[in-house]
Protein backbone atom coordinates (compact mmCIF):
# COMPACT_ATOMS: atom_id res chain seq x y z
CA UNK A 1 0.00 0.00 0.00
CA UNK A 2 1.49 3.58 -0.74
CA UNK A 3 1.89 5.39 2.05
CA UNK A 4 -0.77 8.06 0.91
CA UNK A 5 -3.19 5.33 0.66
CA UNK A 6 -2.51 4.19 3.87
CA UNK A 7 -3.36 7.84 5.28
CA UNK A 8 -6.68 7.92 3.70
CA UNK A 9 -7.67 4.84 4.63
CA UNK A 10 -6.24 5.61 8.46
CA UNK A 11 -8.48 9.09 8.20
CA UNK A 12 -11.67 7.40 7.59
CA UNK A 13 -10.78 4.46 9.98
CA UNK A 14 -10.62 6.88 12.74
CA UNK A 15 -12.24 10.92 12.35
CA UNK A 16 -9.82 11.68 15.52
CA UNK A 17 -6.92 11.65 13.04
CA UNK A 18 -8.07 14.35 11.47
CA UNK A 19 -8.50 16.64 14.70
CA UNK A 20 -5.87 15.23 16.52
CA UNK A 21 -3.09 17.81 15.32
CA UNK A 22 -5.44 20.66 16.73
CA UNK A 23 -5.98 18.90 20.37
CA UNK A 24 -1.79 18.16 20.66
CA UNK A 25 -1.20 21.47 19.77
CA UNK A 26 -3.50 22.83 21.82
CA UNK A 27 -2.51 20.82 24.97
CA UNK A 28 1.30 21.37 24.41
CA UNK A 29 1.90 24.88 25.72
CA UNK A 30 0.56 23.89 28.76
CA UNK A 31 2.89 20.80 29.13
CA UNK A 32 5.77 22.34 28.65
CA UNK A 33 5.94 24.72 31.05
CA UNK A 34 7.46 24.13 34.14
CA UNK A 35 10.52 21.82 33.57
CA UNK A 36 10.99 24.03 29.86
CA UNK A 37 12.71 26.86 33.16
CA UNK A 38 15.07 25.94 35.50
CA UNK A 39 13.74 28.59 38.10
CA UNK A 40 10.01 27.58 37.96
CA UNK A 41 8.80 24.43 40.00
CA UNK A 42 5.77 22.34 37.80
CA UNK A 43 2.51 23.51 37.50
CA UNK A 44 4.14 26.98 38.69
CA UNK A 45 4.58 26.01 42.56
CA UNK A 46 6.89 27.91 44.26
CA UNK A 47 9.49 26.96 47.02
CA UNK A 48 7.22 28.21 49.77
CA UNK A 49 4.20 26.35 48.32
CA UNK A 50 6.07 22.91 48.16
CA UNK A 51 7.57 24.33 52.06
CA UNK A 52 3.96 24.73 53.09
CA UNK A 53 2.24 21.53 51.67
CA UNK A 54 4.94 19.75 53.48
CA UNK A 55 4.64 22.00 56.91
CA UNK A 56 0.64 20.97 56.69
CA UNK A 57 1.25 17.25 56.17
CA UNK A 58 3.21 17.25 59.11
CA UNK A 59 1.82 19.81 61.86
CA UNK A 60 -0.31 16.37 63.30
CA UNK A 61 2.66 14.50 63.72
CA UNK A 62 5.02 12.19 61.57
CA UNK A 63 8.30 11.17 60.96
CA UNK A 64 8.27 12.36 57.40
CA UNK A 65 6.32 13.49 54.21
CA UNK A 66 6.32 14.39 50.72
CA UNK A 67 4.72 15.90 47.44
CA UNK A 68 4.77 14.43 44.27
CA UNK A 69 3.82 16.15 41.38
CA UNK A 70 3.21 14.54 37.92
CA UNK A 71 1.90 15.77 34.71
CA UNK A 72 1.60 13.43 31.58
CA UNK A 73 0.75 13.52 27.57
CA UNK A 74 -0.47 10.53 26.32
CA UNK A 75 -1.04 9.43 22.60
CA UNK A 76 -2.40 5.99 21.72
CA UNK A 77 -2.23 4.63 18.27
CA UNK A 78 -3.98 1.27 17.30
CA UNK A 79 -3.79 0.03 13.50
CA UNK A 80 -6.08 -3.17 13.04
CA UNK A 81 -6.70 -4.46 9.43
CA UNK A 82 -4.52 -2.43 7.56
CA UNK A 83 -5.97 0.80 8.74
CA UNK A 84 -5.94 2.97 12.09
CA UNK A 85 -8.74 1.95 14.32
CA UNK A 86 -8.52 4.72 17.10
CA UNK A 87 -6.36 7.55 18.04
CA UNK A 88 -6.57 8.76 21.74
CA UNK A 89 -4.68 11.82 23.63
CA UNK A 90 -4.86 13.11 27.05
CA UNK A 91 -3.39 15.00 29.36
CA UNK A 92 -3.57 14.20 33.28
CA UNK A 93 -1.69 16.12 35.95
CA UNK A 94 -2.28 16.02 39.90
CA UNK A 95 -0.84 15.92 43.05
CA UNK A 96 0.44 13.23 45.96
CA UNK A 97 0.67 14.33 49.31
CA UNK A 98 2.45 11.23 51.37
CA UNK A 99 3.21 11.10 55.51
CA UNK A 100 5.16 8.38 57.13
CA UNK A 101 4.77 7.97 60.72
CA UNK A 102 6.84 4.35 62.07
CA UNK A 103 5.31 1.73 59.94
CA UNK A 104 2.37 3.55 59.00
CA UNK A 105 1.84 5.60 55.58
CA UNK A 106 -1.03 8.47 54.81
CA UNK A 107 -1.62 9.22 51.20
CA UNK A 108 -3.94 11.80 49.31
CA UNK A 109 -3.93 13.10 46.37
CA UNK A 110 -5.67 16.08 44.18
CA UNK A 111 -6.55 16.12 40.51
CA UNK A 112 -7.50 20.01 41.54
CA UNK A 113 -4.55 22.03 41.53
CA UNK A 114 -6.00 25.06 43.63
CA UNK A 115 -3.90 25.65 47.04
CA UNK A 116 -7.23 24.71 49.08
CA UNK A 117 -7.65 21.50 47.66
CA UNK A 118 -3.77 20.79 47.68
CA UNK A 119 -3.74 21.83 51.40
CA UNK A 120 -6.79 19.53 52.13
CA UNK A 121 -4.73 16.25 50.68
CA UNK A 122 -2.38 17.28 52.89
CA UNK A 123 -4.33 17.00 55.68
CA UNK A 124 -5.75 13.75 55.11
CA UNK A 125 -2.45 12.20 54.73
CA UNK A 126 -1.48 13.47 57.58
CA UNK A 127 -4.34 11.78 59.51
CA UNK A 128 -2.26 8.59 59.64
CA UNK A 129 0.38 10.50 61.96
CA UNK A 130 -2.12 12.84 64.59
CA UNK A 131 -1.20 12.66 68.17
CA UNK A 132 2.20 11.78 67.03
CA UNK A 133 5.27 13.23 67.72
CA UNK A 134 5.72 15.85 64.82
CA UNK A 135 9.47 16.24 62.89
CA UNK A 136 10.79 19.43 62.16
CA UNK A 137 10.72 19.75 57.78
CA UNK A 138 14.01 20.72 56.26
CA UNK A 139 13.68 23.99 53.82
CA UNK A 140 13.38 22.48 50.21
CA UNK A 141 16.28 23.23 47.65
CA UNK A 142 16.32 22.54 44.46
CA UNK A 143 18.61 19.80 42.94
CA UNK A 144 20.10 18.88 39.52
CA UNK A 145 19.65 15.44 38.32
CA UNK A 146 21.91 13.29 35.43
CA UNK A 147 20.83 13.19 32.10
CA UNK A 148 20.05 9.14 31.28
CA UNK A 149 17.23 9.65 28.93
CA UNK A 150 18.56 12.05 26.06
CA UNK A 151 16.72 12.72 23.56
CA UNK A 152 17.80 13.40 20.45
CA UNK A 153 14.40 14.27 18.35
CA UNK A 154 12.05 15.33 21.30
CA UNK A 155 8.37 13.70 20.75
CA UNK A 156 6.67 16.93 21.07
CA UNK A 157 8.38 17.55 17.87
CA UNK A 158 7.28 14.88 16.23
CA UNK A 159 4.74 15.32 12.86
CA UNK A 160 1.68 12.86 12.94
CA UNK A 161 2.85 11.66 9.89
CA UNK A 162 5.94 10.61 10.96
CA UNK A 163 4.23 8.03 13.81
CA UNK A 164 1.69 7.25 11.15
CA UNK A 165 4.57 5.98 8.66
CA UNK A 166 6.91 4.16 11.32
CA UNK A 167 3.33 2.30 11.69
CA UNK A 168 2.61 1.71 7.83
CA UNK A 169 5.98 0.17 7.51
CA UNK A 170 5.87 -2.18 10.12
CA UNK A 171 2.70 -3.21 9.00
CA UNK A 172 3.89 -3.53 5.63
CA UNK A 173 6.83 -5.79 6.61
CA UNK A 174 4.95 -8.06 9.06
CA UNK A 175 2.20 -8.68 5.40
CA UNK A 176 4.49 -8.73 3.34
CA UNK A 177 6.83 -11.51 5.15
CA UNK A 178 4.40 -14.45 4.04
CA UNK A 179 1.25 -15.17 2.61
CA UNK A 180 -0.09 -16.86 5.56
CA UNK A 181 0.01 -13.33 7.70
CA UNK A 182 -3.64 -12.99 8.00
CA UNK A 183 -3.74 -10.41 10.66
CA UNK A 184 -1.31 -7.32 11.67
CA UNK A 185 -1.98 -5.24 14.71
CA UNK A 186 -0.06 -2.43 15.97
CA UNK A 187 0.03 -0.27 18.76
CA UNK A 188 2.00 2.66 19.40
CA UNK A 189 2.30 4.82 22.74
CA UNK A 190 3.71 7.41 23.79
CA UNK A 191 3.98 9.79 27.05
CA UNK A 192 6.10 12.67 27.84
CA UNK A 193 6.22 12.24 31.54
CA UNK A 194 7.14 15.41 33.76
CA UNK A 195 7.29 14.93 37.64
CA UNK A 196 8.86 16.95 40.87
CA UNK A 197 9.33 15.76 44.41
CA UNK A 198 9.71 17.74 47.63
CA UNK A 199 10.17 16.22 50.92
CA UNK A 200 10.80 17.03 54.71
CA UNK A 201 14.54 16.33 54.65
CA UNK A 202 14.91 19.06 51.81
CA UNK A 203 14.84 17.06 48.78
CA UNK A 204 13.54 19.20 45.69
CA UNK A 205 13.95 17.70 42.03
CA UNK A 206 12.19 17.80 39.08
CA UNK A 207 12.70 15.35 35.64
CA UNK A 208 11.37 14.93 31.97
CA UNK A 209 10.68 11.06 31.08
CA UNK A 210 10.04 10.73 27.57
CA UNK A 211 8.62 6.72 26.70
CA UNK A 212 7.48 5.32 24.07
CA UNK A 213 6.23 1.52 23.71
CA UNK A 214 5.91 0.08 20.12
CA UNK A 215 4.15 -3.59 19.54
CA UNK A 216 3.53 -5.82 16.68
CA UNK A 217 1.32 -8.74 16.99
CA UNK A 218 1.06 -10.71 13.48
CA UNK A 219 -1.00 -13.48 13.30
CA UNK A 220 -0.30 -16.43 10.94
CA UNK A 221 -3.16 -18.89 10.05
CA UNK A 222 -2.74 -22.06 7.93
CA UNK A 223 -6.01 -24.41 7.76
CA UNK A 224 -7.04 -24.96 11.53
CA UNK A 225 -3.50 -23.96 12.71
CA UNK A 226 -2.74 -20.25 13.68
CA UNK A 227 -0.29 -18.70 15.80
CA UNK A 228 0.49 -15.54 16.83
CA UNK A 229 3.96 -13.76 16.95
CA UNK A 230 4.80 -10.89 18.72
CA UNK A 231 7.45 -8.27 19.34
CA UNK A 232 7.72 -5.05 21.44
CA UNK A 233 10.50 -2.00 21.62
CA UNK A 234 10.56 0.22 24.17
CA UNK A 235 12.63 2.98 25.82
CA UNK A 236 12.92 6.07 27.43
CA UNK A 237 14.09 7.92 24.67
CA UNK A 238 12.92 10.01 21.60
CA UNK A 239 11.78 9.42 18.21
CA UNK A 240 15.31 8.33 17.30
CA UNK A 241 13.93 4.89 18.32
CA UNK A 242 12.79 4.42 15.35
CA UNK A 243 15.98 5.18 13.19
CA UNK A 244 17.13 2.89 10.60
CA UNK A 245 15.23 -0.19 9.37
CA UNK A 246 13.66 -0.67 12.86
CA UNK A 247 10.28 -0.47 12.02
CA UNK A 248 10.60 -3.43 9.19
CA UNK A 249 12.73 -5.58 11.90
CA UNK A 250 10.21 -5.46 14.69
CA UNK A 251 7.44 -6.00 11.93
CA UNK A 252 9.05 -9.23 10.54
CA UNK A 253 10.04 -10.41 13.44
CA UNK A 254 6.31 -10.72 15.05
CA UNK A 255 5.40 -12.37 11.29
CA UNK A 256 8.64 -14.99 11.18
CA UNK A 257 7.46 -16.43 15.09
CA UNK A 258 3.59 -16.56 13.82
CA UNK A 259 4.43 -18.60 10.66
CA UNK A 260 7.67 -20.92 12.07
CA UNK A 261 5.45 -21.69 14.86
CA UNK A 262 3.01 -22.83 12.80
CA UNK A 263 4.72 -26.06 12.56
CA UNK A 264 5.19 -26.69 15.82
CA UNK A 265 4.75 -30.14 17.39
CA UNK A 266 3.86 -31.06 20.85
CA UNK A 267 6.04 -30.18 23.36
CA UNK A 268 7.99 -32.99 25.48
CA UNK A 269 6.84 -33.52 29.44
CA UNK A 270 9.55 -34.00 32.22
CA UNK A 271 13.15 -32.99 33.56
CA UNK A 272 15.70 -31.88 30.71
CA UNK A 273 18.34 -28.53 30.08
CA UNK A 274 16.04 -26.29 29.26
CA UNK A 275 18.57 -22.72 27.02
CA UNK A 276 16.81 -19.79 27.62
CA UNK A 277 17.40 -17.17 25.35
CA UNK A 278 19.18 -13.92 25.38
CA UNK A 279 16.63 -10.81 26.11
CA UNK A 280 13.30 -11.72 26.67
CA UNK A 281 14.15 -14.90 28.78
CA UNK A 282 15.52 -12.21 31.42
CA UNK A 283 11.99 -12.00 32.56
CA UNK A 284 11.96 -15.40 34.02
CA UNK A 285 14.73 -14.12 36.72
CA UNK A 286 12.52 -10.74 37.05
CA UNK A 287 9.17 -13.06 38.29
CA UNK A 288 11.31 -15.65 39.61
CA UNK A 289 14.07 -13.85 41.82
CA UNK A 290 13.69 -10.26 41.36
CA UNK A 291 10.52 -10.06 43.06
CA UNK A 292 11.96 -11.67 46.17
CA UNK A 293 14.44 -9.41 46.25
CA UNK A 294 11.95 -6.73 46.91
CA UNK A 295 12.60 -5.22 50.45
CA UNK A 296 8.68 -5.12 51.38
CA UNK A 297 8.72 -8.81 51.21
CA UNK A 298 12.16 -9.09 53.55
CA UNK A 299 10.55 -6.49 56.08
CA UNK A 300 7.33 -8.43 56.10
CA UNK A 301 9.53 -11.73 56.33
CA UNK A 302 7.72 -13.26 53.35
CA UNK A 303 10.18 -13.99 50.53
CA UNK A 304 12.25 -16.70 50.07
CA UNK A 305 15.50 -14.46 50.58
CA UNK A 306 15.23 -13.10 54.00
CA UNK A 307 18.16 -13.57 56.23
CA UNK A 308 20.62 -14.69 53.58
CA UNK A 309 22.65 -11.88 52.22
CA UNK A 310 26.12 -13.02 52.10
CA UNK A 311 24.61 -16.54 51.68
CA UNK A 312 24.80 -18.80 48.20
CA UNK A 313 21.56 -18.64 47.09
CA UNK A 314 23.27 -19.89 42.91
CA UNK A 315 25.73 -20.51 40.24
CA UNK A 316 29.12 -18.81 40.55
CA UNK A 317 27.74 -18.26 37.16
CA UNK A 318 25.42 -15.44 37.99
CA UNK A 319 25.75 -12.12 38.71
CA UNK A 320 22.32 -10.31 39.05
CA UNK A 321 21.70 -6.63 39.03
CA UNK A 322 18.99 -3.95 39.00
CA UNK A 323 20.43 -0.61 37.02
CA UNK A 324 17.98 2.16 36.16
CA UNK A 325 21.58 3.91 35.21
CA UNK A 326 21.34 2.61 31.93
CA UNK A 327 20.80 5.26 29.10
CA UNK A 328 16.92 5.36 28.03
CA UNK A 329 15.96 1.58 29.12
CA UNK A 330 12.25 1.48 29.85
CA UNK A 331 13.00 0.82 33.39
CA UNK A 332 15.65 3.72 33.29
CA UNK A 333 15.39 7.31 35.43
CA UNK A 334 16.99 10.40 36.38
CA UNK A 335 15.66 9.72 39.84
CA UNK A 336 13.01 7.90 40.87
CA UNK A 337 9.23 8.51 42.21
CA UNK A 338 10.57 9.54 45.56
CA UNK A 339 12.97 11.93 44.29
CA UNK A 340 15.94 9.33 44.61
CA UNK A 341 19.00 9.48 42.14
CA UNK A 342 18.85 6.23 40.20
CA UNK A 343 21.51 3.92 41.19
CA UNK A 344 22.96 0.72 39.70
CA UNK A 345 22.27 -2.63 42.71
CA UNK A 346 24.11 -5.79 42.37
CA UNK A 347 21.97 -7.89 43.94
CA UNK A 348 23.64 -11.88 43.54
CA UNK A 349 26.95 -11.57 42.51
CA UNK A 350 28.51 -14.77 41.60
CA UNK A 351 25.65 -16.76 43.43
CA UNK A 352 26.09 -14.82 46.60
CA UNK A 353 23.53 -13.12 47.90
CA UNK A 354 24.62 -9.09 47.84
CA UNK A 355 21.57 -7.25 49.17
CA UNK A 356 18.23 -6.18 48.76
CA UNK A 357 16.32 -2.94 46.71
CA UNK A 358 14.91 -0.23 48.73
CA UNK A 359 12.36 2.79 48.46
CA UNK A 360 12.26 5.25 51.58
CA UNK A 361 9.51 3.26 53.73
CA UNK A 362 11.58 -0.15 53.77
CA UNK A 363 14.92 1.43 53.90
CA UNK A 364 13.41 3.08 56.88
CA UNK A 365 12.06 -0.03 58.30
CA UNK A 366 15.62 -2.12 57.78
CA UNK A 367 17.73 0.60 58.94
CA UNK A 368 18.71 1.18 55.10
CA UNK A 369 18.93 3.45 52.81
CA UNK A 370 16.80 3.94 49.62
CA UNK A 371 18.18 2.45 46.64
CA UNK A 372 16.39 4.56 44.01
CA UNK A 373 13.67 1.67 43.94
CA UNK A 374 10.74 3.77 44.74
CA UNK A 375 8.07 3.59 41.76
CA UNK A 376 4.73 4.38 41.27
CA UNK A 377 2.38 3.91 38.78
CA UNK A 378 0.91 7.62 38.84
CA UNK A 379 0.06 10.27 41.58
CA UNK A 380 -2.95 8.78 42.54
CA UNK A 381 -0.93 6.12 43.97
CA UNK A 382 1.72 5.71 46.77
CA UNK A 383 5.24 4.46 45.79
CA UNK A 384 6.12 0.86 47.04
CA UNK A 385 9.41 -0.86 46.17
CA UNK A 386 10.21 -1.58 42.56
CA UNK A 387 12.41 -3.28 40.07
CA UNK A 388 13.57 -1.00 37.01
CA UNK A 389 16.16 -2.76 34.50
CA UNK A 390 16.84 -6.31 36.17
CA UNK A 391 19.15 -8.81 34.20
CA UNK A 392 21.93 -11.08 34.39
CA UNK A 393 25.48 -10.01 33.45
CA UNK A 394 28.06 -11.64 30.42
CA UNK A 395 29.76 -15.05 30.95
CA UNK A 396 32.18 -16.09 29.14
CA UNK A 397 30.48 -18.95 26.75
CA UNK A 398 29.32 -18.56 23.39
CA UNK A 399 25.46 -19.11 22.77
CA UNK A 400 26.58 -21.71 20.08
CA UNK A 401 28.92 -23.33 22.49
CA UNK A 402 25.85 -23.79 24.63
CA UNK A 403 23.90 -25.27 21.96
CA UNK A 404 26.08 -27.24 21.05
CA UNK A 405 27.14 -28.98 24.37
CA UNK A 406 23.21 -29.75 24.65
CA UNK A 407 22.49 -33.16 23.71
CA UNK A 408 18.78 -32.90 24.04
CA UNK A 409 16.32 -30.51 25.35
CA UNK A 410 14.53 -27.29 25.09
CA UNK A 411 15.14 -24.24 23.72
CA UNK A 412 13.11 -21.59 25.52
CA UNK A 413 13.12 -18.17 23.45
CA UNK A 414 9.65 -16.61 24.42
CA UNK A 415 7.24 -16.35 27.44
CA UNK A 416 4.16 -15.22 27.58
CA UNK A 417 3.56 -15.02 31.35
CA UNK A 418 3.78 -17.15 34.60
CA UNK A 419 2.61 -17.63 37.80
CA UNK A 420 5.29 -17.12 41.29
CA UNK A 421 5.13 -17.78 44.87
CA UNK A 422 7.72 -15.18 46.36
CA UNK A 423 7.38 -17.25 49.91
CA UNK A 424 8.88 -20.01 48.01
CA UNK A 425 10.24 -18.95 44.63
CA UNK A 426 8.24 -21.46 42.79
CA UNK A 427 6.94 -20.55 39.66
CA UNK A 428 5.09 -21.81 36.25
CA UNK A 429 5.52 -20.16 33.22
CA UNK A 430 4.17 -20.50 29.59
CA UNK A 431 6.85 -20.46 27.02
CA UNK A 432 5.48 -19.08 23.67
CA UNK A 433 8.01 -19.91 21.30
CA UNK A 434 9.83 -22.79 21.95
CA UNK A 435 12.29 -25.64 19.92
CA UNK A 436 13.64 -28.63 20.49
CA UNK A 437 17.36 -29.34 20.59
CA UNK A 438 18.74 -32.37 19.76
CA UNK A 439 21.90 -33.80 19.02
CA UNK A 440 23.22 -30.12 19.60
CA UNK A 441 21.24 -28.08 16.98
CA UNK A 442 17.92 -26.29 17.66
CA UNK A 443 15.41 -27.92 15.49
CA UNK A 444 11.53 -28.70 15.56
CA UNK A 445 9.25 -26.01 17.14
CA UNK A 446 7.30 -27.22 19.82
CA UNK A 447 3.92 -25.89 21.58
CA UNK A 448 2.17 -25.86 24.97
CA UNK A 449 5.35 -25.83 26.79
CA UNK A 450 5.70 -24.45 30.34
CA UNK A 451 8.78 -23.73 32.74
CA UNK A 452 7.80 -25.71 36.34
CA UNK A 453 10.45 -24.67 38.95
CA UNK A 454 11.58 -22.47 41.66
CA UNK A 455 14.15 -19.84 41.16
CA UNK A 456 16.44 -21.31 43.62
CA UNK A 457 16.57 -24.21 42.00
CA UNK A 458 17.14 -22.25 38.27
CA UNK A 459 19.87 -20.28 40.36
CA UNK A 460 21.75 -23.05 41.43
CA UNK A 461 21.33 -25.38 38.40
CA UNK A 462 22.95 -22.59 35.57
CA UNK A 463 25.43 -24.41 34.31
CA UNK A 464 26.46 -22.41 30.99
CA UNK A 465 26.13 -18.45 30.79
CA UNK A 466 26.86 -16.74 27.41
CA UNK A 467 28.40 -13.38 26.44
CA UNK A 468 25.60 -11.98 24.31
CA UNK A 469 23.38 -10.17 26.98
CA UNK A 470 20.34 -8.52 25.52
CA UNK A 471 16.96 -6.29 26.69
CA UNK A 472 13.20 -6.62 26.53
CA UNK A 473 10.81 -4.07 27.65
CA UNK A 474 7.92 -5.28 29.64
CA UNK A 475 5.40 -3.46 32.12
CA UNK A 476 5.22 -4.79 35.67
CA UNK A 477 2.53 -5.28 37.85
CA UNK A 478 2.38 -5.42 41.50
CA UNK A 479 -1.00 -3.87 42.49
CA UNK A 480 0.46 -0.93 40.33
CA UNK A 481 1.94 -1.16 36.62
CA UNK A 482 5.25 0.63 36.03
CA UNK A 483 7.88 0.21 32.91
CA UNK A 484 10.66 -2.06 33.51
CA UNK A 485 12.96 -3.61 31.42
CA UNK A 486 14.37 -7.57 31.99
CA UNK A 487 17.92 -8.80 30.14
CA UNK A 488 19.90 -11.87 30.34
CA UNK A 489 22.23 -13.50 27.96
CA UNK A 490 21.80 -17.06 26.43
CA UNK A 491 22.23 -19.55 29.46
CA UNK A 492 21.21 -22.99 30.14
CA UNK A 493 19.55 -24.61 33.05
CA UNK A 494 21.03 -27.90 33.55
CA UNK A 495 17.50 -29.47 34.65
CA UNK A 496 13.97 -28.16 35.04
CA UNK A 497 10.94 -29.45 34.92
CA UNK A 498 9.30 -29.07 31.49
CA UNK A 499 5.45 -29.32 31.35
CA UNK A 500 4.30 -30.57 27.52
CA UNK A 501 1.18 -32.02 25.56
CA UNK A 502 3.32 -34.77 24.10
CA UNK A 503 1.43 -38.26 25.01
Amino acid sequence: MRRREFLKKSACGAGLVMISPLLWEGLRPRVTMGLSSQEEPLFGLTKEDLEQLIHVALQDGGDFADVYLERRLRRDIILEEDRIASIQMGMDQGVGVRVISGDSTGYAYSEDLQPKKLHDAAKTASFVARSQKASKPQPVNRGSVSDLIPSRIPLDQVGEDQRLEVIRRANEAARSYDGRITQVEIHYQEEIKEIAVANSQGVWVQDRQPLIYFIVNALAVDGSKRHRGRRRISGHTGFELFDDDIPERVGRQAAEEAVVMLKAVDAPAGQMPVVVSNGWGGVLFHEAVGHGLEADGIQRGTSFYTGKTGQRVGSELVTLVDDATVPNLRGSFNVDDEGTPSQKKILIEKGVLQGYMYDILTGRQLGNVSTGNGRRQSFRHYPLVRMTNTYVLNGSSKAEDIFAETKNGLYAKGFTGGVVDTTSGSFTFTVREAYLIENGEVTSPVKGATLIGSGPEVLETIDMVADNLDFAPGTCGKGQWVPVTSGQPTLRIGKITVGGTRA
